[in-house]
């Protein structure tokens, strides 16, 4: 239901998609012409992004895998999904995409535990429905998707809010208080111009606020595991037991 919700409200949006998850990565790998059921959602993103030129994309997503330590395999078949889906969409529309990563405790990075989709500040999508096949087919989850009847200049009240926070929340970025509103935290409240505040970030190094898109280890000392493994589509009638073998063959 999520991959279905998502698949429609990305296909109509104008303005700006942003993605919190602690994934980024396609939703489908087809081997041929796609069935029904495979939407990737990365090749979505991308076609709306072609065909409205005034749509712009901001990724929040934690620089280390969520993967358990053991499962060394798993975490870099995460990073080579990551990378391979920034990757494309940088190259293709490299001025209207910012990626970044959230920042903890000082020299330590901060983590997400949800998604959360938020198209044009009028539509959200929030829960633990992850960006990757295995979180849109596979996984079991619950999200709610919602919209606000309160409309102010074409944004919907509460949803624009819920955007703001969020972002203010991985940015660093205090909400106002005393009366007073910092530069940055005026920015957040409107599209185009929070993309840019990200964008000018990240030209910027991050500030020590967020953190560069990182492609992922370098090194060859741990092999990606498989996306049948790591990132199993449910869709296709995959079977618990298959997927067990696998985590039974990667735990050793």
């Amino acid at each position: 239901d999520s991959l279905w919700s998502l698949h429609r409200a990305i296909r109509d949006a104008r303005e700006l998609i942003y993605i919190e998850s602690p994934q980024f990565a396609r939703t489908a790998y087809p081997s041929g012409p796609p069935k029904p059921q495979e939407i990737d959602l990365v090749s979505d993103i991308l076609a709306t992004l072609l065909l409205r030129p005034n749509l712009r994309l901001i990724v929040c997503t934690p620089r280390e895998s969520d993967f358990a330590q053991t499962y060394k395999g798993w975490s870099r078949q995460h990073y080579k999904a990551r990378n391979d889906a920034v990757s494309a969409l940088l190259a293709a529309v490299p001025d209207r995409v910012a990626v970044f990563h959230p920042v903890g405790f000082p020299g330590r990075t901060a983590f997400i535990r949800t998604t959360t989709v938020i198209v044009d500040d009028v539509w959200s999508l929030t829960g633990a429905t992850h960006i990757r096949r295995r979180g849109m087919t596979f996984d079991g989850s619950a999200a709610i998707a919602s919209f606000d009847r309160q409309m102010d200049n074409g944004y919907s009240k509460n949803v624009r809010a819920n955007r703001r926070n969020l972002m203010a929340a991985k940015m660093a970025i205090a909400p106002p208080g005393a009366g007073s509103s910092s530069a940055d935290w005026l920015r957040l409240g409107h599209p185009v111009s929070a993309f840019q505040l990200v964008s000018e970030w990240l030209s910027e190094g991050g500030l020590g606020k967020i953190q560069s898109f990182w492609p992922g280890p370098a090194d060859t000392t741990v092999l990606p595991a498989t996306p049948d493994m790591a990132d199993p589509d449910g869709s296709n009638g995959a079977t618990f037991s298959t997927t067990f073998a696998s985590l039974l063959a990667e735990s050793g």
